[in-house]
């Protein structure tokens, strides 16, 4: 879509957590036992209470000012400190002189200080050096460790603010204490230079006090060194720091404290420590017992790594000679295949500065999405700038840009390729003409929904297919693929360039941005949202711009780059420097933020949880703002400036700003990004004015107009088991089996926190009495995995997983509290009428561990939306029962957050907090309830025995929320069978059928009967091994579902979904047993090609259709085309021999391929039918 030219939306939905923390490491050795006053869930033993004193990770206390109240004698120093919001015990440097001590070091340096969010070096690294020569490169601890220091307290709601120690004199013995409040800081971060709102300050040196209100962080005070500046400006040779007034002058020795990049530079650069001081005590573990059943794991939130991928090729110097942020060496990237498309003004690809294995490949090249590699083999010439790509089905490439020729054939303007070759699609003749006056002919944008076509740009006229003549179609317009004729009937009639295109996944609208203000003479200022259907009729979008607009005669004013929808939001960028939200509904603005100083976005693409949108902005995203102010670059945030350098990330649901992706990107002339890419590895590829980056390892790279960035860990490891906890005299001594996954640390804890980690299986530490343990594991990356079961101290392990309380006698569980359930929470696809049934097939729905839901801290599982969060969620389990005549009643327990109805086997035997009559996703509960009123008032209901079968029952639930922003909402279900006589079923209610066989009934004779169960592999990133098709192939790790299989038809009872970019190719198994193979005469095999099929019986290949001869591979496109209602009227049909066959197990396989990814439809099913042998 538009500049960013991705695909298709990238299916990579992955759970939210919460950020990484920074971990430390212990040496085994004892460790003292934390407070038995916080042993509220178990006993109190008569072991002494230690102390909470900072000096071993087992003692650490949870603030620096903790430590200095509870000892005033403290000395400053390094010491142990762990909080609530901590996973690990980590050592700190406090100061406990300072005005009354208690005050933490965060960061220290002299000049050359950063604005990252993830920080510079480590808690060692700032608490072990803390001043002198060596600490002058600055460390600073990064924005979530500084949180967890925190415990979750705003920084600017500290009562002692930001404090700031900075050196007086060039030999550092003298030294000035500042104090900054400031607003617009809800969470840490190192934006001193950008604009945040200062509410006081003073500095202060000996008797001498300079304090004062109002101004930012970037300059207050007044002059000397009672003033703070902090800027990367030329007078700084472009480096940070937090500068003093230009009276006070410095020198670039490498031992003075007051630094200038020349000997006498005025506004000289102190070393300064910052320090802040949180006042968190023990109380703030009050509640936060390790549960019985072990801690959750936590995972930190996907986003791309920071560093890029190390360069392995680089798009140089502009081809056409045409400099400016237009013009920029890489446009447009595409993905088609195995194969990353990247398109725009460059001359040539090399792989390093120096021009190493350069390759005269001018406009548009491709790269292998796996390797990096350039695809030689690839080399279409074109004569000018490409600005813009899309796939097409049949392996074609669709080229749209500001040239005349391609492989010296005319084509102005647009062309189809072959993905592979490189060479003009001659069927594909369609015109493209701009016959205004003094008209320069560009397509500037594509995107492709469905069977059309979607062209934006500078251009009058299209003509070709089966149109004879020219279609008058004004900077937008759409060509139907199938015919490759433009559309006669749409003609949105911009009167100005439309430079980013999106249509809707939802086909209702195409969005446009552009310098346009009319379509069809209607008014539609810079965006338009504009109908599908014939006539290409405006859905209303008035919108505000940041600068003030004299509509009359805007000239360029508030043109707008980028659009794309994502879930129920709308987002658009552009001038001046804006990037905004918008409910998809209504188009009011949702969420808000200018990019400062630098800025207009030129790019956006998104995935289901992340909007990514890239622009030429280098300095600060001032979330909340809604107005740039030019002078003096004045813009500030209302709710925080964070760090942006030429891409940033911000949340789908909440249009929250996501810090943790803050990459370092340097170009020729600061034009920065232009297209954005998602590929199906989860790479971020980013094309526009690049020459320098850093990498994933922090190293500065030469960087050639592109950029990609992989994927960063985002998946706890898997847990350690079988911890023991064992007496040795007055040690409690810890042993656990390894988690599978090597180089991982392991957390011990005990009651409610952490107090150690070691790399090793086993740990003593000091005997307390009624201690509760557990071991969980910890990556690199910082991911925790769930931790093992609580184990007492002195007592045998516990099993894992626990076991469930007993219930009375005469009863059994049959649902625990905390149990696994299949949920959908999906407000745009709600489940069909029959979901709480027996027969509704559930396999395409998520499944986790109660408690699910969101905003309360019970929960396991969160729940998140794509886009704006459903109103109802439904869940279901399935449960067996063996014997149900035995069976009186069943209790369930539930409750009702806001409101619920609750089915057995499809019927319902309870809701509260609902309206009477027929409910539906759109039903409201009837009033707002919190989670924790919810708990407390229980929904309880016995249900008849009747209501069960013998085998497989059905529990469903649906929860209603009172309002889609509620903060919170949860689900738990326990149900509980209490055994005796069945009682007979209600008049009304026949008795329940028994359960169907696992398999659907075959046809009379059928080996393998239509709608049978299926073993598949629906995973583009990761193609099977090449034995897949045979008997010796486990085929266990596979999915299953009952056909028909696919998407896009009605006829689909389980629905393939795709890990990122969905694949060209789906791969199916299915086992039969023969018990007599000399019984069979021949077989007939009946399935059908959409878009094309390959079967296999036992490894051999017996039939394939819509397919090339030679070898298959997962990125071997169908020859043609093909509709789900065009391949069941076609079916494929094939004898074959009985000697296929054997006695035992046989294996059927098939892959299905489509002709392109974005295919709206694709499905399978087979039979299989023997006949009886001739006597």
């Amino acid at each position: 879509m538009g500049n960013t030219n991705t695909s298709s939306r990238a299916d990579r939905g992955r759970r939210r957590a919460r950020t990484a923390r920074t971990r430390a490491t212990l040496s085994i050795g004892t460790v003292m036992a934390v407070a038995a006053t916080l042993l509220t869930f178990a006993p109190v033993g008569a072991a002494e209470t230690p102390p909470v004193d900072g000096k071993s990770a087992a003692t650490a206390a949870a603030s620096c000012w903790e430590i200095k109240q509870k000892d005033p004698k403290s000395a400053s120093g390094v010491y142990w400190l762990v909080t609530p919001a901590m996973t690990a015990p980590e050592q700190f440097y406090c100061d406990q002189v300072t005005d009354g001590g208690g005050w933490v070091l965060v960061g220290r340096g002299r000049n050359d200080w950063k604005e990252y969010y993830q920080g510079v070096g480590t808690p060692k690294d700032v608490s072990s050096t803390v001043t002198g020569t060596a600490a002058f490169a600055p460390k600073q601890l990064s924005s979530e460790t500084v949180d967890d220091l925190l415990n979750g307290q705003r920084p600017d709601s500290l009562d002692d603010g930001i404090r700031l120690r900075r050196a007086r004199d060039a030999a550092g013995t003298t030294w000035q204490e500042g104090r900054v409040k400031v607003t617009a800081k809800p969470y840490w971060n190192w934006t001193f230079g950008s604009r945040t709102p200062v509410t006081s300050w003073s500095f202060r040196y000996g008797t001498g006090v300079a304090s004062g209100t109002g101004g930012t962080t970037n300059d207050i005070g007044t002059t000397g060194t009672a003033r703070l500046r902090f800027a990367d400006v030329v007078e700084t040779s472009w480096q940070r720091g937090f500068r003093y007034g230009d009276e006070v002058v410095g020198s670039n020795t490498s031992t003075t404290y007051l630094w200038s990049p020349a000997t006498g530079g005025k506004g000289a650069m102190p070393f300064t420590q910052v320090y802040l001081r949180p006042k968190v005590t023990q109380q703030a573990f009050t509640g936060k017992a390790i549960p019985d059943a072990g801690t959750p794991a936590i995972a930190q939130r996907a986003l791309p790594n920071s560093g890029a991928m190390p360069t392995k090729w680089g798009a140089v110097e502009r081809a056409d000679g045409q400099g400016e942020e237009m013009n920029t060496e890489v446009q447009a990237l595409e993905q088609i295949g195995n194969s990353v498309f990247t398109g725009g003004n460059f001359k040539a690809m090399q792989r390093d500065a120096a021009g190493t294995g350069r390759v005269a490949q001018s406009y548009l090249a491709a790269f292998d999405v796996n390797t990096g590699e350039l695809r030689t083999d690839f080399r279409p010439v074109f004569n000018g700038q490409v600005k813009s790509l899309a796939e097409l089905p049949n392996n074609r490439l669709a080229v749209g840009g500001r040239f005349s020729t391609v492989n010296g054939v005319s084509a102005p303007g647009f062309v189809v390729l072959d993905a592979t070759t490189g060479k003009v699609d001659t069927a594909w003749n369609l015109k493209v003409e701009n016959l205004l006056t003094g008209g320069v002919l560009q397509v500037r944008t594509l995107d492709v929904q469905g069977d059309w076509l979607y062209l934006g740009g500078a251009f009058t006229h299209l003509s070709g297919g089966q149109e004879t003549g020219r279609v008058y179609a004004r900077a937008g317009a759409r060509v139907k693929i199938s015919t490759r004729t433009p559309d006669a009937s749409w003609n949105p009639e911009f009167n100005g360039t439309v430079t980013s295109v999106d249509a809707s996944p939802k086909g209702d609208r195409l969005y446009a941005a552009g310098y346009f203000n009319q379509s069809r003479s209607a008014s539609a200022f810079r965006l338009a949202a504009v109908r599908t259907s014939a006539g290409a009729a405006l859905d209303p979008w008035t919108w505000e711009p940041s600068i003030p607009v004299d509509y009359a005669n805007p000239g360029q004013d508030g043109f707008q780059l980028a659009v794309r929808e994502q879930g129920s939001t709308v987002w658009a960028g552009g001038a001046e420097h804006s990037m905004f939200g918008y409910d998809r509904s209504t188009f009011q603005r949702t969420s808000e933020g200018i990019t400062s100083q630098g800025g207009d976005i030129q790019a956006i693409t998104s995935t289901d949880d992340t909007v990514f949108g890239a622009c030429h902005c280098f300095n600060w995203y001032n979330a909340g703002a809604t107005k740039w102010i030019k002078a003096n670059t004045a813009t500030q945030p209302k709710i925080v400036a964070d760090r942006i350098n030429a891409i940033g990330a911000w949340d789908a649901q909440s249009g929250r700003y996501q810090p943790g992706f803050n990459p370092e990107i340097k170009g020729f002339g600061g034009w920065g990004i232009w297209a954005a890419l998602i590929d199906s590895n989860g790479v971020l590829w980013t094309g526009g004015d690049i020459n320098r980056s850093v990498s994933s390892t922090g190293a500065a790279q030469w960087s050639g107009g592109f950029l990609r960035f992989a994927p960063r860990d985002a998946k706890a490891p898997a847990a350690p088991s079988g911890l023991k906890v064992g007496r040795d005299g007055t040690s409690d001594a810890l042993t656990w089996t390894a988690a599978p996954e090597s180089g991982v640390s392991y957390q011990v804890l005990r009651n409610d926190r952490p107090i150690g980690t070691v790399t090793g299986t086993s740990l003593k530490v000091a005997h307390v009495d009624g201690a509760r343990y557990a071991v969980r594991a910890a990556d690199a990356a910082g991911n925790v995995s769930a931790s093992t079961p609580v184990v007492l101290a002195g007592t045998a392990p516990a099993p894992e997983p626990q076991p469930e309380p007993q219930p009375e006698p005469g009863t059994s569980t049959l649902i625990a509290e905390g149990a696994t359930w299949k949920y959908h929470h999906d407000r745009a696809n709600p489940p069909a009428a029959d979901w709480a049934g027996t027969a509704f097939v559930d396999t395409a729905w998520k499944q986790g561990s109660a408690v699910l839901g969101w905003g309360d801290a019970s929960v396991k599982t969160t729940l998140v939306a794509d886009g704006t969060r459903p109103l109802t969620t439904y869940y279901r389990k399935t449960v067996d029962v063996a014997d149900a005549s035995k069976v009186a009643k069943l209790t369930l327990t539930t409750r009702a957050d806001d409101a619920v109805a609750i089915y057995v086997n499809g019927k319902e035997v309870t809701r509260s907090n609902l309206p009477e009559g027929t409910l539906t996703p759109g039903t409201y509960a009837l009033a707002p309830r919190r989670t924790a009123a919810a708990v407390a008032d229980p929904v309880v209901v016995e249900v008849p025995g009747s209501a069960l079968r013998t085998g497989k029952n059905v529990i469903s639930a649906e929860v209603h929320s009172n309002w889609t922003s509620t903060t919170d909402a949860t689900f738990d279900l326990s149900a509980v069978v209490t055994t005796g006589t069945q009682p007979e079923p209600p008049a009304e209610e026949p008795p329940a059928p028994e359960d169907p066989p696992a398999e659907e009934p075959a046809a009379p004779g059928a080996l393998v009967a239509a709608g049978s169960a299926w073993r598949y592999h629906h995973d583009r990133a990761n193609p099977p091994a090449a034995d897949w098709a045979g008997t010796a192939f486990d085929d266990t790790a596979w999915k299953q579902g009952s056909a028909v299989l696919g998407w896009g038809d009605a006829s689909v009872k389980t629905t393939l979904v795709a890990e990122g970019t969905r694949p060209l190719t789906t791969y199916y198994r299915r086992t039969v047993d023969v018990a007599d193979a000399s019984t069979l005469g021949d077989l007939t095999l009946t399935t059908r090609a959409d878009d094309a099929v390959a079967v296999y019986v036992n490894g051999k290949e017996v039939v394939r259709n819509n397919l090339p001869d030679g070898t298959l591979s997962s990125g071997t496109y169908a020859l043609a085309p093909r509709r789900t209602a065009t391949a069941l009227a076609d079916p494929v049909v094939v004898t074959i021999p009985a000697s296929a066959l054997r006695t035992g197990k046989n294996v059927i396989a098939a892959e299905v391929h489509s002709n392109w990814t974005s295919t709206t439809d694709a499905t399978f099913d087979l039979e299989l039918k023997p006949q009886p042998k001739d006597a």
